[in-house]
């Protein structure tokens, strides 16, 4: 005759434990991913308020310099903080693609774990995840986007 195995209640709160954390780093993944490519984006944001602002000029024939009379300083000082902005998120954007590949892979571990369920959708988004970041990575590396 076997022995039947019965987990007890501190293997199975271990397990509810690494999934919902498996969960929760698939989500920071997802994170630090945006984060990752908010230096890219936030150069357009750049060109997008002076885009903005031009076209307010435009559309007023001149009159919003009656208006608001620092209208110019306005508009350089947005477009100065976007692009301090921007320079902060690529000084430091091999941190942020490393953790964003580190908990990606972390969160595969853990819901590959559970034996009960499977997770498949996010098993694929930090698949998804990780493949993104090496072909940023390997873009970023071999000088296609500089």
């Amino acid at each position: 005759m076997q022995k039947q195995h019965v987990p007890t209640q501190t293997k199975i709160d271990l397990n509810n434990f690494v999934i919902r954390l498996g969960k929760i780093f698939s989500n920071i993944s997802i994170l630090f991913l945006i984060l990752s490519f908010c230096g890219i984006l936030s150069f357009v944001a750049t060109a997008f308020i002076f885009l903005i602002g031009f076209i307010l000029i435009i559309l007023s024939i001149g009159t919003v310099f009656v208006y608001i009379p620092n209208y110019w300083d306005n508009l350089t000082n947005a477009s100065r903080i976007s692009a301090e902005i921007s320079s902060f998120f690529l000084q430091y954007w091999y941190i942020f693609i490393a953790f964003t590949i580190l908990f990606s892979i972390l969160s595969l571990i853990f819901l590959k774990l559970d034996k009960n369920n499977k997770h498949t959708a996010r098993i694929v988004i930090s698949s998804i995840v990780v493949g993104i970041a090496i072909v940023a990575i390997i873009v970023i590396l071999t000088g296609v986007i500089r």
